[in-house]
């Protein structure tokens, strides 16, 4: 899409930003098996982890996961005790990974940045970091980080390390859920391509049973405890039937509703455009979010039938906007990959993940619903 503005609505001028979040932001990797928790090491012990960690561990008493070389092994790794437990568990991992000279990007929260930073030392400047709220508030952006990851820096490698956490606690249900089909949609993506590890460190006393649980099942690997109970277990990932199918919540608020044919693309922009300015949107995000529905209204009426459907509403501190046509999305990983730049096909729905807080896709035979979702700035 050019930019310029149309109708009096800009539509186009921040698209020169996009790279520049992609290029902030990167992921982790990981396999399977029970973790068992250990007593005596809380958060506020975080400083004797550290000084602990920066023993490093011998790297020959490391599970020998070399053994898949030749593939993709996206792992689950449990851990207990807050930011102290995610550092013990993570770094004899990335240790190992510094001692093979393997490229590694590690993508969670700013305070596990900055422990793994100050456990590694000097050896910090050999591992690129992200902080994977901003990169993973949306989780249909990272599968096409971690592409980039790998075309920049792993290309010639013989293997790499990512670890990423893209679910913590205080994620909403909507985020969970699109966080678990991310999770699945991994398997997808990088099975029979090029060998790396993705480790997924997930936190047993902050999050829910069953958010463990799935985690469980979209994992064909979960990491034993300590990491050095030789290899970890391999059970078949669970890849749910229809990765896009599904129904979403409905809506819990009043609703604005617009149909649209090709001539009201128009409309439809000054609509959109004015309604979430009423609704406090700031002028940026306002036209962020107006470029992303345009590319769905857009997608509607060349592939949905020529015609479309458009909703808006509140949820809380977010503008949701759900544009609804009679198309049928058969690519589960369509928009989650940065598109060449001859690519055609699949750049409105790339460029509405890296618009967009949440983008939630479900379509089948009878029809397509995307929804998005913009917060609103506190300030």
């Amino acid at each position: 899409m050019t930019a310029g503005t149309n109708d009096g609505v800009p539509t186009g001028t921040i698209e020169t930003d996009i790279s520049a979040r992609l290029d902030s932001g990167g992921l982790a990797p990981s396999r399977r098996g029970v973790v068992k928790r250990k007593e005596g090491t809380g958060a506020g012990d975080a400083g004797n982890v550290i000084a602990a960690a920066t023993q490093r561990p011998d790297s020959t008493r490391l599970p020998r996961w070399d053994v898949y070389a030749d593939a993709f092994r996206h792992e689950l790794l449990e851990y207990a005790d807050g930011p102290a437990g995610f550092v013990r568990r993570t770094l004899p991992y990335i240790s190992r990974s510094i001692a093979a000279h393997e490229p590694i990007l590690v993508a969670v929260g700013a305070e596990k940045v900055s422990l793994l930073k100050e456990a590694l030392g000097r050896d910090a400047a050999r591992v690129g970091f992200a902080d994977m709220s901003t990169l993973g508030r949306n989780p249909g952006r990272i599968i096409s980080a971690w592409r980039e990851f790998l075309r920049q820096h792993a290309s010639g490698a013989a293997s790499a390390l990512g670890i990423g956490e893209p679910i913590w606690p205080g994620r909403s249900a909507a985020e969970l859920a699109e966080c678990h089909r991310h999770e699945a949609l991994l398997n997808l993506a990088f099975d029979g391509g090029a060998p790396w590890h993705l480790l997924c460190p997930y936190d047993v006393d902050g999050l829910d049973d069953q958010v463990i649980a799935a985690a469980q099942h979209s994992h064909p690997f979960v990491a034993k405890d300590g990491g050095r109970d030789g290899e970890a277990t391999r059970p078949d990932p669970a890849m749910p039937p229809g990765p896009l199918e599904g129904v979403l919540e409905p809506p819990r608020s009043s609703v604005r509703e617009l149909t649209f044919t090709a001539d009201d693309l128009g409309v439809l922009r000054r609509f959109l455009s004015e309604w979430s300015a009423r609704e406090q949107l700031h002028a940026e995000a306002n036209q962020e979010l107006v470029l992303a529905v345009n590319e769905l209204a857009t997608n509607s009426v060349r592939y949905g039938g020529g015609h479309g459907t458009l909703l808006l509403w509140r949820e809380q501190d977010q503008l949701v906007c759900e544009v609804r046509d009679a198309g049928h999305i058969q690519d589960p990983l369509i928009g989650r990959s940065r598109p060449a730049p001859q690519q055609h096909t699949g750049r409105g729905l790339w460029l509405v993940h890296e618009l967009c807080d949440l983008v939630q896709i479900r379509s089948s035979a009878s029809g397509t619903v995307i929804r998005v979702h913009k917060r609103c700035s506190s300030g």
